[in-house]
Parts: structure tokens; sequence; C-alpha cells
């Protein structure tokens, strides 16, 4: 049968021809997409009631466990329902009320107004706490990275991967930190008066949910404990884990000498992380004797007191650091003279500032200025200092130390931690016993129970509490 005769031209049968490739060729980039999709449940959650752990956004009066009501999500949205979360050590103001213990002038009243037309914080009711692990409930339409039943870290920085920062290596620096203003939260609940609720940090964690948006979740595949797992991808623990594991900033040369100033958790977890890359020397600096005590158990060669060595502190650093050979051509350091050679080849700050005033042991300086000082002066010529801390006050160092020491400054979120490469390998090292949570998480409640929980964090009373739900 001939063309002409069947009515199906040359042209016609090539148009025909392209048509059914283009079909087929947007089948096959499409349908991943539409498989993912028809995989998940409903975007809309209708008003769904649940606990939350309410205060306002500047932290007068202490928070209370309150009944509210979820409202619909939409977009890049994620619900998680929480197993367990960190009770991080920089919320103690926020959470219990209580005015950071100062030692500075406070700032005038005028630098503290917001600008014109901004919403002030102290007038939100914010769920506090910086993320958690769980079990996805429900997505947006929008949302790719993870599924409905999905174990998930709702993790302290986010990653979206699109961004300046992100695509040059730099996620622990991704833009959509800067979004965590009052002015750019979105409310996630209402009270039973009506009045909107918001996340501190768009993540929250002090609920039996967490509603954040995609760039914040990250997937873990594993059926470890909810509470090892609270604590290992808490923000504490992947800071200090990514400060000595993750590449982000700097690199731990095996058999290299590391000093970790200040033991609380993120300290702790960055001494664990050291011993993981291989350091031989490990000297571990807390007033805290349990906290020094414990740093012994999880991989300390050495552990020192801020109270006892005072002024003496750097140079004990440097004895204990002091190579073999004074042999300059034969590999040694000059341990003294003009440009001393000895030190630790790297350092993890991670002291900060006092909320409160202890209960155990106090530092020599509450504003966490001194121990950041001291951090940089016992860094080694050629090597690296990670700072993880929050202090009040400005730092004043040697200005030669700082001009021409060789010493190179790391300063990231999260310790430099890429939350979607990192969280992961986190999650395998607590599986393989690399890492030791669980001496970690000394105090562990149910949700009920979480404000007195968070009082020994303040006080440091604990290392480490975590709240279950």
């Amino acid at each position: 049968m001939s063309m002409k005769k069947s009515g199906l031209t040359r042209r016609g049968l090539l148009k025909k021809g392209a048509a059914t490739a283009a079909a087929g060729a947007a089948g096959l980039l499409t349908s991943p997409r539409t498989v993912a999709q028809s995989a998940q449940a409903p975007a809309v959650v209708t008003r769904r009631r649940f606990k939350a752990w309410i205060s306002r956004g500047d932290g007068r009066g202490r928070t209370t466990l309150q009944e509210i009501t979820l409202r619909p999500i939409s977009g890049r949205q994620v619900v998680v329902r929480t197993e367990a979360t960190n009770l991080c050590y920089s919320n103690v103001g926020a959470v219990l009320g209580f005015q950071p213990n100062s030692g500075a002038a406070s700032p005038p009243a005028s630098a503290l107004a917001p600008p014109p037309g901004t919403r002030r914080m102290n007038d939100m009711a914010v769920i506090q706490g910086h993320g958690g692990i769980g079990i996805v409930e429900a997505v947006g339409p929008e949302v790719r990275r993870v599924r409905t039943g999905d174990r998930v870290c709702v993790s302290g920085t986010p990653q979206c991967g699109s961004c300046y920062p992100c695509l040059r290596g730099r996620s622990d620096m991704c833009q959509f930190l800067s979004a965590i203003g009052a002015d750019d939260l979105t409310p996630i609940a209402d009270m039973s008066d009506g009045t909107p609720v918001f996340e501190n940090s768009h993540i929250g964690g002090l609920a039996e949910l967490m509603v954040t948006t995609e760039e914040w979740v990250v997937p873990i595949f594993t059926k470890a404990d909810a509470v090892e797992l609270g604590m290992v991808c808490s923000c504490v623990s992947v800071a200090g884990l990514g400060a000595t594991t993750s590449q982000g900033l700097a690199v731990i040369e095996p058999a290299s000498t590391v000093a970790v100033v200040g033991c609380g958790p993120l300290g702790l977890s960055a001494v664990q992380g050291a011993k993981i890359a291989g350091a031989s020397t490990i000297i571990a600096i807390d007033p805290i004797r349990v906290r020094r005590e414990l740093a012994l158990r999880v991989g300390a060669t050495y552990v020192l007191d801020p109270n006892v060595e005072r002024d003496n502190l750097v140079q004990r650093v440097r004895e204990l650091t002091t190579w073999p050979t004074d042999r300059l051509w034969s590999g040694g350091r000059n341990p003294a003279g003009r440009r001393p050679g000895a030190g630790a080849d790297f350092v993890v700050e991670a002291a900060g500032a006092d909320q409160v005033s202890p209960k155990l042991e106090a530092a020599p300086d509450p504003t966490g200025i001194l121990p950041m000082q001291q951090a940089y002066q016992m860094c080694a010529l050629g090597g690296h200092l990670v700072t993880t801390s929050l202090v009040r006050g400005n730092i004043t160092l040697p200005g030669n130390l700082f001009s021409i020491g060789g010493v190179t400054h790391h300063a990231g979120q999260a310790g430099g931690a890429s939350p979607m490469r990192d969280i992961p390998r986190f999650v395998r090292m607590l599986e393989s016993g690399q890492f030791d949570a669980k001496s970690l998480a000394t105090t562990v409640v149910r949700i009920e129970e979480m404000l007195g929980a968070y009082e020994q964090a303040a006080y440091r009373t604990t290392v480490t509490a975590i709240m279950t739900v």
C-alpha cells in the first residue's frame, strides 16, 4: 500500500515519529518525580493537636507545655513526629527565662529595639529547640528529599545545595541560615486562643511534632536507638564531629596533636572525632572534674584544669606537645626561642560563655573570651584553630602572632559540617561503635519532664540532656 493511499505523507510520518519520541523522553524525565510524589502522603494535615513547649521569643518567663493545633502544610514543608531532641545549652535563656550571666554592661534599650516595621520576637509564641530526630508523617507537594515514613534528622544547620556558599563547598554557611529572623518565620500551629505559634529557626524540637522545610531535613537510614541518634545528630555533636572529621574546614592528620578547649557535649564529641581521625595526642581542657574524667574515657590522652593552670595553660599544652627532637635538620621542633614550634597541630575551641552561673566548678572567665584567646595561642605555628562557641565581647590577640604566626583560623557553623554529606557518616560512626553517644547522654527524660532536665543542662550538672517523645 502506498503512503498516499494510506493517508500518510512523508512529512506526516516524520511529525508523528518526532511527537512519539518527545513523549517518551518526557516520560523518562518526569517519571521518577511522579513516582516519588505518588508515594507521598497528602500535603494537607488538618487540625491535628499535639503537645509543645511554648515560650515568648525573648525568653521572658519559662516555657509552658500546651496543646496546640497544627496548621495545614504546603510547598516544601515536612511534618516530623519527634523521637528525641537534644536540650541545647545555647537555648537556656529562652527556655528557662534566665537573663544572661554577663559580666559586661548591658546594651542600651535603644540598641535592642527592632527597626520600624519589623516583628518583635518577644511578642511571638515560639517552640524552642534546635531540631532533633524523628519520623516523617507528611510532606508538601514540592518535597523531593524525603518521603513519609523516613527516619530523619532535623538538622540545626540547613543545606539547600543551590545557594552561593553551598555551590562552593560551604554548605555550613547555607544562606537559608539568614532566613531565621522574626520576620522570616512562618506560623505552623495555633494556640487555643488563636495565637499563632512559630518555631525557633524554623525547626523547633521541644514538641511532639516538628514542622520544617526540606533544606533542614536529612534522611538517616538506620534502626539505631532514638536516644543515641538524638545525641549524634544533635547540633552539638554534629559541630564537634564536623570540626574534627568532616574535612569541611581543616583536616586532622594521623598521629597529630589536638587540643580541645571545653568539654561539654560539643567538646567531648570533638575529642571522639580527633580519636577517630587518628590523632596520637588529645588534650582535653575543662574546669569541671566529671567532664575531664569523661573526656579520658572517650579518647583524651591528657586532661587539664584551667582553674589550676591559669596563666600557665598555654605553656602546659606546649609542653605536652613537644616533639621528640629539637634538631631542626632532623625534622625537629624548637620548643623555645623567638618562634617556638611547640603547640597543638589542631585546636578546637568549644568553651563559650556561661548563660547562668554553674553549680559545679566555674570557668575562669564566664564571658568565654579568655579560653578563645588561649585556644589561639596554644596552636602550633602553621596549625589550625576551629572556633565553635558563642562568647560575649571582643577578642584581643597578640598582633604579630595573628599576622605572621601561621595559625589558620576556621570559623564555621556546625564545625564546618555539611549536613547531607556528614550526618549520615556520623550515624555510621555510631553504628560501628566508633562514636560513643551513650556516655554523653547523661540525662534522658520524657517531654513532660523537659524543664527539669533543661535546668541540669543550664547549671552544668549533667553533660547532655535528651528529651524523648
